[in-house]
């Protein structure tokens, strides 16, 4: 079956072996029993292919059921009615969850005030299945929220969420486990009508404590905010400083008994400090309001590993100046020993 432009073909001609025309299968026939089987980004590619399926693609309804698909936790009454806010409804919010962010090209200085609420929908897979499907939603205009460490948590402490995932004994079975886990995290901004997945998809470190027994995975994915400021605006950028990127760290905690105890958000800068919310929501601001790219499975890990490189690099860098600095402070105080010895040798001479 082929998209054609109006030539006559095979079958109409009569010609053995002709191909069917798209145009002779009836557009309900495309809409309720193709287009309904194709995931989120083969119903956009289905769309670029000609104009009869850009029509019938566009169709509300298949993009919402290709959100629910991909989020479960998008069949939430809040996040649907967000998402029906959204310029092209699940259209729009598919085209801005799926694919992996990229910084904005555009100045906006920040302001945190433009984002008084951000909505979580997170979703964690086993294996193809869901473990854990759930909406939080984040006021962010509080004095606790701007000046406290930036960190959204998902499962109460004093909840549990029980699985059947099974408790990894060595190194090539939690390495396995990392293999097996998806999850998603979507930040949505209700205000700006954007969205945005923070997390790497794929794990990129699952470690055991040796004497709790407890599991930690981690997601990760280094967020670039940095902006090209406009002549005049140097200060907004000195405001942040090197606090521009940051990483989004996803984790996961489960118990000896396999049971989700801690899912939560944090950021940290360069240096490894957990960044506080005000800052936090400036650089997910410009995240949100960027680009996007074609999601790879590797974009998170290869983030990750880029994001380690640098604070490495920065980390090494601080130690050297560190040490110059130690040099020139044992410098000026042998200096200053010297001098002293030589100036009451010479009071004593002349007192002599």
């Amino acid at each position: 079956m082929a998209c054609t432009s109006g030539e006559p073909n095979a079958t109409e001609t009569g010609a053995p072996g002709g191909a069917t025309a798209l145009s002779d299968v009836p557009p309900d026939i495309i809409q309720t029993h193709i287009l309904t089987r194709l995931g989120g980004p083969a119903l956009a590619s289905a769309a670029t292919t000609c104009s009869q399926l850009r029509t019938l693609s566009s169709h509300s309804p298949l993009w919402a059921n290709a959100c629910h698909a991909t989020w479960p936790s998008t069949l939430a009454p809040r996040v649907r009615h967000v998402i029906s806010m959204f310029p092209n409804g699940a259209r729009s919010f598919f085209a801005d969850s799926f694919p992996s962010p990229r910084p904005s090209q555009k100045f906006s200085p920040h302001n945190p005030d433009r984002t008084p609420e951000l909505i979580s929908a997170v979703d964690l897979f086993h294996g193809g299945n869901l473990v854990l499907s759930k909406v939080v939603e984040t006021e962010t205009v509080t004095g606790w929220f701007r000046c406290s460490p930036f960190r959204i948590d998902l499962v109460d402490p004093k909840d549990v969420v029980p699985t059947r995932v099974k408790y990894p004994v060595d190194d090539d079975t939690c390495r396995e486990l990392g293999e097996e886990l998806r999850l998603s995290w979507v930040l949505i901004d209700p205000a700006a009508r954007r969205a945005v997945d923070v997390s790497s998809g794929r794990a990129v470190a699952v470690e055991k404590h040796w004497l709790s027994g407890e599991v930690e995975v981690r997601f990760a994915t280094a967020v670039d905010g940095s902006q090209d400021w406009p002549k005049g605006f140097a200060h907004c950028w000195t405001s942040l400083g090197d606090k521009e990127v940051g990483l989004c760290r996803v984790v996961v905690r489960w118990g000896a008994d396999m049971q989700v105890r801690e899912v939560s958000l944090q950021m940290e800068d360069v240096d490894g400090v957990q960044m506080n919310g005000r800052d936090s929501l400036v650089i997910l601001q410009r995240v949100l309001e960027g680009g996007r790219k074609r999601r790879k499975e590797k974009d998170g890990g290869e983030g990750y590993r880029e994001f380690l490189k640098r604070k490495k690099e920065r980390k090494e860098g601080k130690a050297r100046a560190e040490g110059r600095l130690d040099m020139l402070c044992v410098a000026l105080a042998v200096l200053t020993t010297v001098a002293s010895l030589f100036l009451f040798w010479r009071w004593s001479y002349t007192t002599s």
